[in-house]
């Protein structure tokens, strides 16, 4: 259960890997775009993450009252949104790029079957598929069928959804599938996040999990760090009162600096399933445990018994989850009162 993407290493021993989300945040601006890379790299994240689509790759020009949507998003309809929010294709080359030489993995939402020759052809180690798009099958059959890593967003989704989508991206060929719990709403409110749903994914399917965040703040991702997700992704940005659809929800380079810096910090706390004595506690583990010492002189050949020693700190002697070794046995040589019993003062 790891998977290493362009010299970045998912999995349950690995520090999670944060994927800083573009999202519209480019406002159709290529130099606000490489800017945000910029900040990803400056805050401490290891991946950047666009979103290739246009209005006729996610819906169709419609006067059917179901088009339109909430005037929070800034437009009428959904045409109207995608219209303005989808990052020109030109952007994808020059941002992989700069990604790149920035030490970051780049990659991409793919939403249409059509679009993905164009994808291929830069070169992306890994795709996305976004909650919304993980009920359609002929996407996921189209990813699948180019044998790579899929990250495949959750929100909205019941575990029979996942199910049916994982057998479809299975069935297709894909790579390894990494699921990411997520509460689709902008912003998600903290009462709905439900972070225990990304461990019940990762034990139904047995499948890497991590967390897609969409909560304002640090404190949802860091959690779900401390529950063992091999990623974390969020929506990022330069300024949250710029206009544009995703600015109001995203993180700021202070809230993405000071996720990183918690990520190293909870990643470096969980360590490793290995349960053992470290360095920093051997000397005390050698001061506080208890161990046999003599509460007289005990002479070579005395047969111990319960008046000769006592379990007490330091932990020198023989230790006291193993009285029985003392228990009747007699004495190798004298030990003086005061003095530990070891094992190889015993006959």
């Amino acid at each position: 259960m790891t998977l290493t993407l362009e010299g970045k290493t998912l999995g349950p021993a690995a520090k999670p890997l944060l994927i800083a989300e573009l999202s519209a945040n480019h406002d159709r601006d290529l130099d606000q775009a490489l800017a945000l890379v910029d900040i990803a790299a400056e805050a401490g994240w290891d991946a950047l993450k666009l979103q290739t689509y246009d209005a006729d790759s996610l819906t169709i020009p419609s006067d059917h009252p179901s088009i339109r949507i909430d005037k929070v998003w800034g437009h009428d309809t959904l045409y109207d949104l995608y219209r303005t929010a989808g990052m020109p294709m030109a952007f994808h080359a020059p941002l992989f790029a700069a990604a790149r030489e920035r030490g970051l993995l780049p990659f991409t939402s793919v939403y249409d079957p059509r679009d993905l020759d164009f994808v291929e052809d830069l070169g992306c180690a890994v795709y996305k598929i976004a909650s919304f798009e993980m009920t359609f099958d002929d996407l996921l059959a189209a990813v699948g069928q180019t044998g790579k890593p899929v990250i495949l967003s959750t929100g909205m989704a019941t575990l029979d959804e996942v199910a049916h989508a994982l057998e479809v991206l299975d069935g297709a060929g894909s790579g390894p599938v990494i699921l990411l719990h997520c509460t689709s709403s902008y912003p998600a409110p903290p009462e709905d996040v439900n972070l225990d749903a990304m461990t019940a994914m990762g034990a139904r399917f047995d499948r890497m999990t991590g967390f897609s965040d969409h909560t304002i703040g640090a404190r949802a991702p860091l959690a779900a760090a401390a529950m063992g997700a091999v990623a974390i992704e969020k929506h990022f940005t330069n300024d949250p009162t710029r206009q544009g659809p995703d600015h109001r929800f995203s993180a700021t380079p202070e809230v993405m600096a000071e996720i990183a810096a918690g990520v190293a910090e909870i990643h470096m706390l969980r360590g490793s399933p290995e349960k053992r004595t470290t360095p920093a506690e051997a000397e005390n583990k050698a001061l506080g445990r208890r161990s046999a010492f003599a509460l007289r002189d005990l002479s070579a050949g005395a047969a111990l018994g319960d008046g000769d020693y006592r379990f007490v700190r330091p932990g020198a002697g023989i230790p006291a989850n193993d009285p029985g070794a003392l228990r009747g046995a007699r004495l190798a040589r004298a030990v003086a009162r005061g003095h530990p019993i070891g094992y190889d003062d015993l006959a």
